[in-house]
C-alpha cells in the first residue's frame, strides 16, 4: 500500500513535533495508519525498542469516526498502512 502525500505530510510534520518535543527520549517513530484517517504511533528507543503505549494522533478538527467511538473492533485490524522514522525518511512496512 502506499502511503498518500498528504498522510505523508502529516506523518512528517508529527514526527517532528515529537522529535522536538523529546530529543533525548524518542529516536524512531513507528506510525499505523487507519482506514478512517486516524494515526496511532509508537515512540523508539536508542536500544531499539518500541515504547509499549502507543499513542492516537488526530487534528482537533476531526471527529471520532463511528468504529473508533464503539470500538467495535481491535485497532490492529483496522490498520490498512504502516511507515517508521528514524531520521527523519520514512520507510513503508505495509
Amino acid at each position: 500500500m502506499n502511503i498518500e502525500s498528504a498522510d505523508s505530510d502529516k506523518l512528517t510534520w508529527l514526527a517532528h513535533q515529537i522529535f522536538t518535543a523529546f530529543p533525548q527520549e524518542v529516536t524512531g517513530l513507528k506510525f499505523y495508519i487507519f482506514d478512517c484517517g486516524r494515526i496511532y504511533y509508537q515512540g523508539g528507543f536508542r536500544d531499539g525498542n518500541l515504547d509499549p503505549q502507543v499513542d492516537i494522533h488526530r487534528d482537533a478538527e476531526d471527529r471520532l469516526c463511528e468504529i473508533c467511538v464503539l470500538k467495535k473492533e481491535s485497532w490492529e485490524d483496522r490498520v490498512i498502512d504502516e511507515a517508521m522514522t528514524c531520521s527523519g525518511e520514512f520507510q513503508e512496512l505495509a
